[in-house]
């Protein structure tokens, strides 16, 4: 891929078909120029309820708010609730609104739209990957009090209740709002209104909400692309053609990170990068066989080789060693003899032959998998690296081969564990399907007590860790970029939380 321009999104033939068909407003020097990595193609979608990647996440969480927020230690703050509480040991939860906030369309925001968005992402017609994690609650248990009090009536204490609404799939939409509509013409209550947006186009434009009820919003408008290719993005930020980019590919760091015209900044555990298994197919579906392929992985060797230094070590499941909520304080040590014997029990005594899938789908993913495949054939396994474009990644490739690369935003336990995991997950891409799992995370939903909560989301991490199909071999530390002259621009630890209302760039 070439870099064109700033405008080095993919697929570089719909840059040059954009042409001179942009707004006016889109040739401003105001807008900030934003460079993402993920690419969602044709799935690109302004529905909050029907997101699929980080690339969505650029234009929804700059269009819309939801109830709750979290900060990057996943405290819950308010945004479109002002308060709340609870009642009943967790069973009823009342939330009070913001008064006088508008949609982009005029319209007033009220109880009723927050009833109608999370009936709407619970109705299994829209299938959202939102409904999983919100399997606790019941589209009528969900009730306006008066215009400015919602209520949630659950079967059984819920006392995490306000930390998982916060998920990406929550965002407000107004009442009576359809998929089709939503998909292109987005209207919320956020910062940044959509001028010009259309799904596998590359370049998105945004326009200041002079009415938000958070302002003042600083930038006048957003121009939002994706560069894929590493030197190329890195360039652009260096040469001061894009403001702001949101992920700088590990490889280039060494070359930007010296360099007076920009500015790194470095989150603690991020996304992880994980190589995911179907445990219902040969040979993964023998436990041996997947315990042997965790068992090759030297851990900092990855984050080194890898991430030169920007992660830390996981231990096959989503919660990071340094969570009070993790299950183990250090992450498994290589053991070549162990794998060896494995693969002998499983009976591949002459060693193993397997096809790992992977494409550029979040920088260094390629690479991880090339790293994999050399420390597997120290022990008689032969990894074959199958490496497809990263534009068509995420749609041709991952959920449609038994052994892929993926990449999951940072959340909390409770999320972490569930929304790839439990049999009901809509992009279980392990295919582990275990009631044993499922019926831990469900008790730890219901569990008032922190301590009692927190062994069983271990108990869940241990699971998952030792039998599940997941190799997670490390966090990383996302490292975002600004140019010199910007500021206001923090990035958060789940990287699909974005907030651009504060950037200012001379």
């Amino acid at each position: 891929m070439r870099r064109l321009s700033w405008l080095s999104a993919v697929p570089i033939a719909a840059v040059l078909a954009l042409g001179t068909a942009a707004p006016a407003q889109a040739a401003s020097d105001e807008c900030i120029k934003i460079v993402g990595y993920e690419w969602s193609g044709e799935k690109q979608s302004m529905d909050p309820a029907d997101m699929h990647s980080g690339d969505d996440a650029y234009h929804v969480f700059s269009v819309y708010d939801r109830l709750l927020g979290v900060d990057s230690n996943f405290q819950v703050k308010p945004e479109l609730a002002e308060s709340w509480e609870s009642s009943e040991g967790g069973k009823v939860w009342t939330f009070h609104l913001r008064q006088g906030v508008k949609f982009h369309d005029g319209s007033d925001f009220d109880a009723a739209d927050v009833v109608y968005t999370f009936q709407r992402i619970l109705d299994p017609e829209l299938a959202s990957g939102g409904a999983p994690l919100l399997s606790f609650m019941k589209p009528e248990s969900i009730a306006a009090v008066d215009e400015h009090t919602v209520e949630f009536r659950l079967d059984e204490p819920v006392v995490e209740l306000p930390l998982l609404i916060t998920n990406k799939f929550t965002n407000i939409v107004p009442e009576g709002a359809k998929h089709d509509d939503l998909r292109l013409h987005g209207i919320g209550t956020g910062p940044f209104k959509q001028e010009q947006f259309e799904p596998n186009a590359p370049v998105r434009l945004l326009t200041r909400n002079d009415d938000w009820w958070g302002g003042p919003v600083k930038p006048a408008c957003l121009r939002i692309t994706v560069i894929q290719e590493p030197v190329a993005s890195v360039s652009a930020i260096k040469s001061g053609e894009v403001d702001v980019l949101l992920n700088v590919d590990p490889s280039t760091i060494p070359s930007v990170k010296d360099d007076p015209k920009v500015e790194l900044t470095t989150t603690g555990a991020s996304n992880s990068m994980t190589l995911s298994m179907w445990v219902d197919t040969p040979p993964f579906d023998d436990l041996r066989v997947r315990q042997a392929l965790k068992l090759v992985v030297d851990r900092q060797a990855v984050i080194d080789t890898v991430l030169l230094g920007f992660g830390e070590p996981a231990a096959d499941n989503p919660v990071p060693l340094g969570s009070p909520a993790a299950y183990a304080s250090t992450a498994p040590a290589r053991d070549l003899e162990k794998v060896k014997q494995l693969l002998s029990d499983a009976g591949h005594n002459d060693g193993l032959e397997i096809d790992l899938y992977t494409g550029e789908g979040v920088p260094g993913m390629v690479k991880m998998a090339q790293v994999y495949a050399q420390m597997a054939a120290d022990s008689g396994i032969t990894v074959n690296v199958n490496v497809t474009p990263a534009e068509s990644f995420w749609d041709d490739v991952w959920l449609k081969y038994p052994f892929v690369t993926s990449a999951w935003s940072m959340r909390p336990p409770a999320e972490g564990l569930s929304i790839a995991y439990t049999k009901d997950a809509k992009w279980n891409e392990t295919h582990w399907y275990r009631d044993d799992y499922d019926d831990l995370l469900k008790k730890a939903a219901v569990t008032p007590d922190i301590a009692e909560r927190t062994k069983l989301y271990q108990q869940a991490q241990e699971l998952l860790a030792a039998e599940g199909g997941v190799i997670i071999p490390m966090f990383i530390h996302q490292v975002a970029a600004m140019r010199k002259g910007c500021s206001g621009f923090v990035p958060h630890v789940n990287n699909q939380y974005l907030d651009f209302e504060n950037i200012e760039c001379q």
